[in-house]
């Protein structure tokens, strides 16, 4: 556990807010708005392709628009998600999102569907400040046909706004986390003004976050403080039928890790992300070409890695210092166009071209000293990588009604990938380089029956892949004193296929919507070692080894106690996930929760010109192992619940207030993937639109 100090945050304030947010609903004599978002009636295209309903998709989808954004604390678009069932949040010094077992190296995170890459081990985090976004768009269960590589687990889709109704809106957010003494804050410019024949829309974007070290039931977790700043923007011009526009994101993100031995320091002061983007949309172009969207994009993220480890294999001590500095620079076009040749089809058809390169520069110092070393030895490895890799592909999707209240959806998507190592050098001579290409063809199916505006029953077959990343194909890695890992041209892409059967239904104050998934993924990469002569610097290298299978139910459900405002819900994933290893070896314990999620009361209310809700409610998960392929328990975790408390208010001015208490009864718990929950603290946000 990490080291902690003991300081807690005082009492008075939360109790007074708690006062506050548990009275105000008690005057309420009114329901609350009539116009609430409708959870099912949200329209997606990150499913599909097509703008469909969430009632009537055939994936597994979950939409958090911007009402329900509005009506959170923004502290970071990974805990935005954390309660939509199936996903979780991976947690080493920087959030990252997994979907149904499956680790954030295989999730995909898209910004108005352009794909943010990574090479590292670890996945993606989601770059972008929670000010700047619209909706955000969940698919669960492999998308690869429609979202492209890495969508073995699903989809995460970041939406961001545009401009604004107004010729000029300001609006503003602050707020103040206690869990880590810390804050965030941003601004926003933003409108839509004539010009010519057209108009003009923009958007400017500021914001700023600073979070500490974490308090925790049992002090503070040193190591564990995060700050991210950002600005974006956007420009569009739109006359007639025809839009075009600019786009540009600027996020930089810092943060440490605890590791709760001084001797063994991970800092991860640099993960900066530069983006600019060009498109072209056009709508009702022909009678049959109903939505055209050309989209060109740039960008850059840099990374920095620090890693400082001390070991005492008696007599001596080994000391190893590593620092990666990694740049990838991405650029990407894609051609879609959503057509519709009758009145039972719809069909969307896309051509999609990228080229990732990644430039790494390492270098490892090694000390080793001890009573029979007369001076300490003390060793230098320099080594320069530079690898590209390039994708092309073409998908599409058709739409049929089939009548009778039947629709089937049918895609596939077509890849051609090559891999290049370009330059490989260690400690001034070149090494050699090597090259590795694939191409394969996805496919999915979907049927949904929907008898009318309150029920679908629905049926999806779906695929993934992931081709291995440059680092897993040609990099070498050194860090935490742990040897050596070596890249493998050799390697074969990740897949996945995910059935599903899926329910929803929305009548007379009753909203369901479950979902029974079963998962098939094979070649998964894994290290294995190849040389231990070197116990000072075991050399291990990536193989495609493991296979896991995953399946569960997924659920949320809901009731409007009509006419009391009253709404109980739960929303949970109950799952299994087994790991079968290449010496034959399989177990259920996988670092997966049997059952996890949330269940509360929900009050609506409204008093005059103000609106909001209040929700009590109960989060957790089961225990959690995790063995490797010699039945070794290598982590686990308790299960835990916490009680927590959410308000939120608007005004007629146009200021909305948030309220969080979180983890009540101040228990300490932490959940699987995830550093020691914060203990009883106060989330407390204004937003303010003039």
């Amino acid at each position: 556990m990490a080291t902690m100090h003991n300081r807690r945050p005082g009492p008075r304030a939360l109790g007074l807010l708690l006062s506050l947010t548990t009275a105000l609903p008690v005057l309420a004599q009114e329901s609350a708005p009539e116009d609430a978002p409708q959870y099912l009636d949200t329209i997606t295209v990150t499913s599909t392709g097509l703008p469909t309903e969430v009632l009537k998709n055939p994936a597994s989808i979950t939409v958090v628009d911007g009402e329900e954004l509005r009506r959170t604390a923004p502290l970071s678009v990974a805990k935005l998600l954390r309660d939509v069932p199936g996903v979780r949040i991976s947690e080493e010094g920087i959030e990252r999102i997994s979907i149904r077992g499956e680790s954030a190296r295989r999730v995909a995170i898209m910004i108005d569907g352009q794909k943010l890459t990574d090479h590292t081990n670890y996945g993606q985090p989601v770059l972008i400040d929670p000010a700047s976004i619209e909706r955000i768009e969940i698919v669960r269960g492999s998308s690869s046909v429609t979202s492209g590589s890495q969508a073995i687990g699903g989809v995460v889709n970041i939406i961001t706004k545009k401009g604004a109704a107004e010729p000029f809106e300001l609006t503003t957010t602050a707020g103040y986390i206690s869990a880590t003494e810390g804050w965030r804050a941003s601004a926003t410019a933003a409108g839509t003004v004539d010009a010519g024949a057209g108009e003009f829309d923009y958007r400017l974007t500021f914001g700023r976050m600073r979070q500490g070290d974490r308090h925790t039931p049992s002090g503070i977790m040193d190591q564990s403080d995060t700050s991210d700043r950002t600005v974006s923007g956007h420009l569009g011009y739109r006359m007639g039928r025809h839009y075009v526009g600019v786009t540009a994101l600027s996020y930089d993100l810092s943060a440490n890790v605890p590791t709760g031995d001084p001797e063994f320091i991970i800092e991860l002061p640099k993960r900066d992300l530069r983006k600019v983007g060009l498109f072209y949309e056009g709508t009702d172009l022909t009678p049959w070409l109903e939505r055209l969207r050309l989209d060109v994009y740039r960008q850059t993220i840099d990374r920095l890695f620090r890693n400082d480890v001390t070991i005492h294999p008696a007599p001596m001590t080994l000391n190893v210092v590593s620092a990666s500095r990694d740049r990838q620079l991405t650029w990407g076009a894609s051609l879609r166009a959503e057509m519709r040749f009758s009145d039972r089809t719809r069909t969307v058809v896309g051509l999609e071209y990228e080229d990732d390169r990644l430039e790494a520069d390492k270098d490892t110092i090694t000390t080793v000293s001890g009573p029979m070393l007369p001076f300490p030895s003390v060793s230098t490895r320099l080594r320069y990588d530079d690898a590209v890799v390039r994708t092309t592909s073409i998908f599409g999707q058709h739409e049929i009604d089939l009548g009778g209240d039947l629709t089937l959806t049918l895609g596939g998507r077509w890849y051609n990938v090559k891999a290049r190592h370009e330059t490989a050098r260690e400690d001034g001579a070149d090494l050699p380089r090597e090259s590795s290409s694939d191409s394969l063809a996805l496919f999915s199916a979907g049927l949904v029956w929907s008898p009318d505006d309150s029920l679908a029953l629905r049926a999806n077959v779906s695929q993934g892949y992931i081709y291995p990343s440059l680092g897993q194909l040609f990099l070498s890695t050194t860090a935490g004193g742990e040897g050596t890992t070596i890249g493998n041209p050799a390697l074969e892409p990740e897949r996945a296929t995910t059935y599903e059967l899926g329910a929803r239904y929305d009548f007379g104050g009753l909203l369901l919507d479950s979902t029974l998934f079963y998962s098939n993924a094979r070649n998964y990469i894994a290290s294995m070692v190849i040389d231990a002569s070197d116990p000072r610097n075991v050399i291990s290298q990536y193989r495609n080894v493991d296979r896991a299978k995953t399946w569960g139910l997924e659920l949320h459900a809901e009731y409007d106690l009509a006419g009391q405002g009253l709404t109980p819900y739960v929303t949970a994933a109950a799952m299994r996930r087994e790991f079968s290893f290449a010496n034959g070896y399989s177990t259920t314990d996988s670092g997966t929760p049997a059952l996890s999620g949330r269940i509360g009361l929900r009050k609506d209310w409204a008093l005059t010109d103000v609106y909001g809700e209040v929700d009590l409610f109960v989060r957790g998960e089961t225990r959690v192992r995790m063995r490797d392929e010699t039945a070794a328990v290598t982590d686990r975790t308790g299960g835990y619940g916490t009680l927590n408390l959410h308000g939120s208010m608007t005004f007629a001015n146009d200021v909305t207030a948030v309220i969080e208490l979180n983890n009540i009864t101040n228990r300490t718990y932490q959940p699987y993937g995830e550093m020691t929950g914060a203990g009883r603290s106060v989330n407390l946000f204004l937003t303010r639109t003039f």
